[in-house]
């Protein structure tokens, strides 16, 4: 089978597409024919090995100290159908079709890959597909529906709630503005100006480009901030939140870490750095509201799976709109 292999950590170029062996399922598992995947940050991240200090070292020791060898193919999400499966499976058949995530194994960069049927910690998550999405619609699903799930509820948000979703356009917030106007939210969402069109479509109440508005100095305050950018100004949007509010940064540094315990004893606002459990219940409703037409995917570009580099250098040129999406095949 043709799998995108990771040879080395840092730039894109590492990304190799080679041919290696085709996985046979154990006991407990089953093979998955994968029609399409996705890039994430986290898979340009564990590429370039762009994590806090107290991460990249552990994770380093796991995956191979000066060259990736326990981990060799990247994507964290995916979309195709079970082809085959061990002895010990009952909950599943050939032919069904599934989406899902894969957890701290990686893997989705190829025509094929091995998942445990009932995943652990860290093991991902999966479900049967929605029937209203294609396979590369729902490869752009999981991840980045999954956190933001995870940030709303977390948060209480309902309705008459105010949210502001910093990234906006990004394949997170994308997700995050539907679901926070679903719960009942006013939302403002940031971002740049050719973002703006979309994230009025996904039903944000207020939206600003911040490359010709400071949104940060004004007297406004939110229940619930969601920030995928990150970066600089945190310490400037934290004056934005509510005393009693939630702050959800997706993406820290150690100096980000250090800001959340100043925060939580200096104050009754919680700044949260966190990931979502990958729970399959929060999939499946996740999968509801798709099917019910209240939640819809947003897919900027469609790479082949030889063009995987190609995309990493797309997904991290800060041009993207929602999500990218890898296909394996023509289905």
């Amino acid at each position: 089978m043709k799998a995108v292999i990771w040879t080395e950590y840092g730039p894109p170029e590492g990304l190799e597409l080679r041919e290696v062996e085709k996985p046979a399922p154990k006991a407990d598992e089953i093979l998955v024919k994968v029609h399409a995947a996705s890039v994430t940050a986290g898979d340009c991240e564990m590429r370039r090995l762009a994590l806090p200090l107290s991460l990249s070292l552990p994770v380093r020791l796991y995956a191979g100290f000066r060259k990736p060898k326990r981990i060799r193919i990247l994507g964290q999400e995916f979309s195709g159908e079970i082809e085959g499966m061990g002895s010990g499976v009952q909950s599943f058949q050939v032919g069904d079709e599934i989406f899902g995530t894969t957890g701290f194994r990686f893997g989705a960069y190829a025509e094929y890959i091995c998942l445990p049927a009932q995943p652990g910690d860290a093991q991902g998550t999966f479900a049967r597909k929605p029937e209203n999405l294609s396979h590369q619609e729902a490869a752009a699903v999981p991840t980045a529906g999954l956190e933001a799930l995870h940030f709303i509820r977390k948060a209480g948000i309902q309705e008459g709630k105010q949210a502001l979703i910093v990234g906006g356009g990004g394949s997170i917030g994308t997700f995050a503005i539907q679901l926070a106007k679903h719960f009942g939210a006013n939302v403002a969402a940031v971002d740049s100006t050719e973002k703006l069109d979309l994230i009025r479509s996904l039903g944000a109440d207020r939206v600003i480009d911040f490359t010709k508005q400071d949104y940060l100095n004004n007297d406004e305050t939110y229940d619930l901030i969601i920030d995928v950018v990150g970066r600089r100004d945190i310490a400037r949007r934290l004056r934005l939140l509510k005393p009693d509010g939630w702050y959800f940064l997706a993406y820290a540094r150690l100096s980000h870490i250090l800001l959340s315990l100043w925060v939580s004893l200096t104050s009754k606002k919680k700044f949260k750095i966190e990931a979502s459990s990958q729970d399959k219940q929060d999939l499946l409703y996740l999968k509801d509201l798709i099917e019910e037409g209240k939640l819809r995917p947003v897919i900027d570009k469609t790479y082949s799976l030889d063009q995987v580099p190609e995309a990493h250098r797309y997904a991290e040129s800060g041009q993207k709109k929602g999500n990218i999406v890898i296909t394996m095949n023509k289905h």
